[in-house]
């Protein structure tokens, strides 16, 4: 199930130089390095979750959107965006920071290979599970859109597009959710269906719902102290 070695090419490797020299380490507040790694589908609140938990535990955030954005700049596809933030991780645990990976670890594939690379470097892994009422993740691209507040990542996808330049942020946004929601929910076909959220396909240290903003930052500080008490 774990990738093999990978070697990354001039352009893979410039896209990665040019994220980690984005990112400010921060101190780990826990004894033994940790990284932990997100699933939820797109609109659940995975970045939320992770800044919120960043702070708790003294954590550095891998954002896949922003390494993928990265390789876009170098005309570079995102087959590799898994291995740079891996590499990634690596690099900021050894300048002494823990790390949250903020991108959807619904892949067994992925998980794996990241377990691995944990693994032999002697690093703490967990995994976290987001989720929201479906209306709510829907809204969250949508308030985006008329707020105008700009996606880096989908405003700027260069996959077909037929709408509005305006919303394409939002469209293309919700257009990934509903193109992932079978891995994360299943259709219950009773009295006109619905969407209902699946088991997390791993063993995961909590499940937030972030529907609620009061009550997930509750959830993510019982998670930190959980965190914070294992990796001691």
């Amino acid at each position: 199930m774990v990738h093999k070695q990978e070697i990354l090419t001039r352009k893979e490797r410039a896209a990665q130089d040019a994220y980690i020299s984005t990112i400010e380490i921060c101190e780990r507040k826990t004894k033994h390095p940790v990284i932990a790694a997100l699933i939820g589908l797109v609109g659940s609140g995975k970045s939320s979750v992770a800044k919120e938990l960043a702070g708790h535990i003294g954590a550095t955030i891998v954002e896949g959107d922003g390494i993928r954005i990265e390789l876009r700049k170098q005309n570079e596809g995102y087959e590799r965006a898994r291995a740079i933030a891996e590499n990634t991780a690596i690099e900021i645990i050894s300048r002494g920071s823990n790390v949250i990976i903020d991108s959807d670890f619904i892949d067994a594939k992925k998980r794996a290979s990241l377990r691995e690379k944990a693994r032999k470097a002697d690093i703490r892994l967990v995994f976290i599970c987001t989720y929201a009422e479906l209306d709510v993740m829907i809204g969250r691209a949508l308030t985006a859109r008329y707020q105008n507040r700009t996606d880096d990542f989908f405003g700027g996808a260069s996959s077909k597009w037929q709408g509005n330049e305006q919303s394409k942020g939002a469209t293309v946004k919700i257009r990934e959710m509903i193109r992932r929601m079978p891995l994360h929910y299943r259709w219950k076909n009773i009295q006109g269906g619905e969407w209902v959220i699946k088991n997390p396909p791993c063993a995961v240290l909590a499940n937030i719902d972030t529907t609620n903003p009061e009550e997930w930052k509750r959830e993510v500080e019982k998670c930190a102290k959980k965190l914070i008490w294992w990796a001691y």
